[in-house]
């Protein structure tokens, strides 16, 4: 969104809030399910995987 908006520079404060919204913009559900069929890696069940996944960013 930054880039769109011809934003090239980023400074500190402005760092952690830009990551974050481009992470969860990323790491979906549907992302990751494309991801796994991608790689032809097959969990046996997929649900099991995406509770490990725990996500949480540190400040």
């Amino acid at each position: 969104n930054l880039a769109r908006r011809r934003v090239y520079y980023i400074n500190k404060e402005g760092f952690l809030p830009a990551f974050k919204n481009a992470f969860f913009n990323v790491f979906t559900y549907k992302n990751c399910k494309k991801a796994f069929k991608a790689s032809r890696l097959v969990p046996i069940n997929t649900q099991v995987v995406f509770n490990r996944l725990n996500i949480q960013l540190r400040t």
